[in-house]
Formats: C-alpha cells, structure tokens, sequence
C-alpha cells in the first residue's frame, strides 16, 4: 500500500494520565478533538468536520482497537472503556479512502496496543489537581511464541466544577500466540465500571463569562449522573506474510448505561428524565489478500465480508430529583449490516500505482414499543439503508523522497439508532431520516527522507447530500434532521524534524470552510466546527538520552458557533502545556517518572459546546492551569 494510503501517527510530546484520548489524538491534522473534562459525556472527536453534531460519544468515524471495531453497525463509539496505557501506536485515515470501511467512516482511528517483550510487573501511580488519583497495575509475560498480558487501572477525580466527581475501574486480559506456520492469534477481554459519573451540564454564554466554574443548579435539583457497565471479548487470527494472506475477527460485548438527566420528563408522551439502557452487540469480519501478476504488473487483491447486530433495550422513568419514578418509555431497538467490500491495488511502474475499491452495506433498524398507553401512542418503526461506497485513488513517486497523491471516493452515513430515537415534533421512531451522502476529492505532496523528515500538504474537498445534523436540543433529548447540502474544503499541513539526538519537534494546521451550501442556513459555518487549528510540539533531551526529556506543546484553535444561526460562538483560544518526563533503568529495574503543567497561561477558554442547545447552555468550560504527575515502577524477570 502506498505512503499515502498510511495514516499519520501520534507524537508523544506531551505526558499525562492517558485518561482522554484527546491526549493522544490532538497533534494530528485534520483531528479536533473538544475535551469536555465531564466524565459523563464522552470526548467529543471530529474529523474534517465528520461526527461534529454529536451530543455524546463518537459519530461519523469508525473506531478500532487492535483491529477489532468499537463502534456499533449503526455508528455509534467512544473509546472511554479502553485503557490507553499499553498504546504502541495511534493512526488516523482521512480522506475518500476511508469510506471502505463502510457505514459512518469520514474517517478511521486504529489504536493499536504493543506486544509483550519480556516478562515484567509494572506498578504505576498518578496524581493532580481535581483531587485526581489512578493506580494501574499490569503484568506481562512472555515463552517463545505465546504471550500474555494482565492490567487493572483504578481512575478517581473530584473535577473543577461543582457535581463532576467521577470513579472508573477498568480491566483487560490479552493472550497472544503464533504458530509456526505464521498464523497470529489474539484473544482479548476488556471490562469498564463507572459506578459514578456525575454531570455538572453546560452553561449559557453569559453564566461562563461571569464564572466559568459556577454550578448548573439543575445538576443538583436532578443529580445528574451516570453510571457505564462495558465489557468486550475478541478473537482474531491473521496471516499476513506470503502472496496469500488473510485474516478474521468474532467480537462479543455488552453495555449497561444508568443515566439522570437535568430535567424530570414527567410528560406521558416524553422518554422521561432516567435513561435505563441495555446494549448488546456482536459481529464478525473476515478478509482475503492474494498478491498475483496481471500482465507482469504486481497486483494486490483483497475481498472482505463483515456482519454486525446489535440491540438496544432502553427504558426511560420520571427524573423525581434524583430518584427513578414512573415508568415513561420501553422499547427495543435493533441493527443488523451486512457489508462486502474489496480492493485492488496495481503497480503499473515501479513509481506509480493505482488503487479502486468499494464496499456495499446493507442496513437495518427496527424498534419495538412496549409503553403504549392513553397520550403515548405506539412508537415501533423500521427502516432499511441500502448504500454503497467506492475510492479511486493512486500515487507517483517523483523521487525517492517526494510523493504526489490524489484520491477521490463516495461514503455514506446512516443515522444512528440513538438519533432517529426523536422527532423534533410529534413522536415516533425519526424513518424520515435518510442516510448522508459524502463526495470527497483530496490531493496531496509528501516528503519523507528516512525518519528524520517527514512533510505532508494535503488539499481536499467534501460536498454531502442530506447532512446529519442536530435539530434541536432541549433537556437532554436531541433530535436529528438532514441539512440540504454542506460543503467543506481544507488544507491540512504535517511536519515531523528530528534535527539530532536532542532536539525533535512535530507541527500540524488545518484551514478549513465547513458551511451549509443550500436550505435554510446556505452561508452559514456548521456548528461544532473550528474554521483554523494549528498545534506545535518540541522535544530537548539536554543529556542525549531517555534520562531527561523536557516537552513543550502550543496549539490554537478559531471560534466555534454554537448552533446553525451562527449568533453564539465559543471564542477561539491557545494553550501551552509544559512537561518533563525521563527513564531511568538499573539492572531488572525501571523506573519512568512524568510531571505536566497544562493550559500554562491559565487560559479560559471553552472546551466543548453542546450543539443547537435549545436552552442555551451550551458551553462547556475547559480546565485552567492544571498540575499532574506520575510514576511508573517496572520489575523484570
């Protein structure tokens, strides 16, 4: 696969806790990533403006850890069940590439975790501001081929404002084996307990310019909370050497969800103000790659298949500030894919190549009502999508080090089951809505001389038809409608210098137009959506080695609008975080420290808004100056 087919990887510039993906994701291009610090509502991730609507968790991108999917078929994600300390690696695919990975994919975030070397018990321990404490264990062992891994992770955090205390426990077991034909087998488990995640809720724009760290009485009138039960098991195998390869996948989980929203919703015909959710999901995937010769040209041939179900049994009671009342909604909600996809890949001349593939989905939601009584008339309904997406791509390598790229493709995004739960008006399962079409156009330049220099400029453009977009938010419930058409056209720059063993430094920016093109807001800037990032990371090791590492990291992001009138904006904003880190290692023994001083200018500034927020509290503020540290001691056998 070419260069460009490739996703840009995470630079590890800046230590911390690793309890945000944020963390991780925020010096790639291309990649806004809004840190709520509000543990009950999930980091909010877009991508060239892909899954800016969502009111929670992750929409629009497709998530995978170890190649296994955490996102649901109807595309719902987040990544807060997944311990983020045993990450070898994070890599985000943009562009019309990405749309072969079905359903919601205006883009992909693969983690992958690192194998076990050695075996060793490391102790790790964090502390900070917000009265933050985490203790992590993790245990690895490893005999020839077969490799074992254990962790534990213990998260406590008491949050700036008032009523956002949250508590996490998280567990995961990975076994791995090869065999001596080369095939790789893993098989994983993970769980995440959040017994406590309380909601502080958003503040107007005037509540945040007067105190940014004030309470929403709301919170404690209803204690908004959460509480997360998540578990996942996989099993892959894969073959990834020879002409033939191959690999499949079979995942398991289930995912319990206790939610108190700052509203009663004590209206018969309402989903009341206690969200009671049960999920179960499952899904299996299998891909083959042979690499043959038409016409003397190497050729690369691959074909896949992927079935995923879920289910959604979700109940809603009265909000009686705090206490679960009457019953208000029961229902079970259930999506069905199937999708086939391929992709081939030429080689006409050593310095040329060509790409097509496509992928075909076949979508279906159907929701059962069971509270059907005088003023709440019977809310089943059903709907099928039937799409189809395709890329055509290819690159030239004009040198040894420079490579010109340019892809174009179509995808496509079906609403999830959580959106089409509501109708702004009315009641009802929302079949009106229809799947998003997206058209992407990108071309690029890149530069690579071995390791020490890596330079990309990309340009690309995205027209969609029937944008997902929040119609109106009101009290915790959000309903969704499609836009006529958006537009968005960007240029994203990435460099990565490694000057000498001392110095290091990462930049990236983004400019992007992300406006509606037609209907009732034609002209106006999706909300959600910053117009200009750019994020800067240096690195010096003073002594040449891991013992001392001294980290600065500087990013700046435009104002956001809050809703599609355009008359509320979160201004635009920078940060500075400072950090020191270092290893030091004496015979079996290892010890790795960090210190982090983020958001160093004491900037206040908003993290996160909540979309069309009817009432207008949409602002979600961001952590002042903040002071974290952790220590990591390893002991190997």
């Amino acid at each position: 696969m070419t260069r460009q087919l490739l996703s840009n990887k995470s630079a590890d510039f800046i230590a911390g806790a690793r309890l945000d993906p944020a963390e991780l994701l925020v010096a790639i291009p291309g990649v806004q990533v809004d840190s709520r610090t509000n543990y009950a509502q999930d980091t909010r991730i877009s991508l060239r403006g892909f899954g800016a609507r969502s009111a929670f968790g992750v929409r629009g991108i497709d998530l995978l850890v170890d190649g296994i999917p955490m996102s649901t078929p109807d595309g719902q994600g987040q990544l807060s069940s997944v311990i983020l300390d045993s990450l070898a690696s994070v890599q985000v695919l943009r562009g019309p590439v990405a749309a072969l990975y079905g359903n919601s994919s205006g883009g992909v975030i693969a983690l992958q975790t690192s194998l076990p070397e050695r075996n060793q018990l490391s102790l790790a321990s964090t502390s900070g501001d917000q009265d933050l404490a985490r203790y992590q264990v993790q245990g690895d062992y490893r005999q020839g081929d077969f490799a074992l891994r254990g962790q534990y992770a213990d998260t406590r955090v008491a949050g700036d404002r008032p009523h956002s205390r949250a508590e996490r426990q998280q567990s995961a077991l990975q076994a791995f084996y090869s065999t001596a034909n080369n095939i790789d087998l893993t098989i994983k488990h993970e769980q995440s307990d959040d017994p406590l995640l309380q909601d502080p809720l958003g503040l107007t724009q005037a509540q945040w310019q007067a105190d940014p760290w004030q309470k929403n009485p709301l919170a404690e009138t209803f204690n908004t909370r959460k509480s997360v039960k998540h578990q996942q098991t996989s099993i892959s195998l894969r073959e990834q050497q020879g002409a033939n390869r191959w690999q499949a996948a079979v995942w398991q989980g289930e995912r319990e969800i206790n939610q108190y929203l700052g509203f009663s919703g004590d209206a018969i015909s309402g989903s009341g103000g206690v969200v009671d959710l049960a999920r179960d999901f499952v899904g299996a995937s299998a891909t083959v790659s042979q690499s043959v010769n038409l016409w003397s040209l190497p050729l690369d041939v691959s074909v896949g298949i992927e079935a995923a179900q879920m289910q959604d049994r979700r109940r809603g009671y009265v909000n009686n500030q705090g206490v679960a009342g009457d019953l208000r909604r029961n229902e079970l909600g259930e999506v069905n894919s199937r999708d086939i996809y391929s992709l081939l890949q030429l080689q006409p001349a050593a310095q040329f190549s060509v790409y097509v593939g496509a992928r075909r989905s076949w979508l279906d939601v159907d929701t059962d009502d069971y509270f059907i009584v005088p003023g709440n008339p019977d809310d089943s309904g059903a709907r099928d999508y039937r799409e189809q997406s395709w890329v055509v791509g290819g690159s030239y390598e004009l040198s040894d080090r420079w490579e010109l790229f340019a892809s174009s493709g179509r995808g496509y995004e079906t609403p999830t089951l959580t959106e089409m739960a509501y109708r702004a008006n009315g009641s009802g399962l929302n079949t009106q809505l229809e799947a998003a079409i997206n058209h992407q156009q990108q071309w690029g330049l890149g530069y690579q001389a071995s390791e020490a220099l890596q330079l990309s400029l990309t340009h690309f453009m995205i027209e969609t038809d029937n944008e997902l977009v929040v119609d109106q938010s009101v009290g915790g419930r959000t309903s969704f409608r499609n836009a006529a058409e958006t537009e968005r056209e960007g240029v994203e720059f990435f460099a990565r210098w490694i000057l000498s063993d001392a110095w290091r430094w990462q930049a990236s920016a983004q400019s992007m137009n992300a406006d509606y093109s037609a209907g009732q807001w034609s002209g106006k800037q999706l909300p959600g959506v910053a117009r200009e990032q750019y994020q800067l990371g240096v690195e010096w090791r003073p002594l040449h080695d891991e013992l001392l590492q001294v980290n600065l990291f500087a990013q700046q992001r435009s104002r956001i609008f809050t809703a599609d009138n355009n008359q509320i904006a979160a201004p635009g904003f920078y940060t500075i975080d400072l950090g020191l880190q270092g290893d030091i290692a004496v015979q079996a023994w290892s010890v790795n420290w960090w210190l982090k001083l983020a958001n160093l200018s004491d900037e206040n500034y908003v993290g996160s808004v909540v979309v069309n927020q009817t009432n207008g509290r949409a602002f979600e503020p961001a952590l002042g100056r903040n002071f974290s540290g952790g220590t990591k001691l390893t002991r190997a056998f």
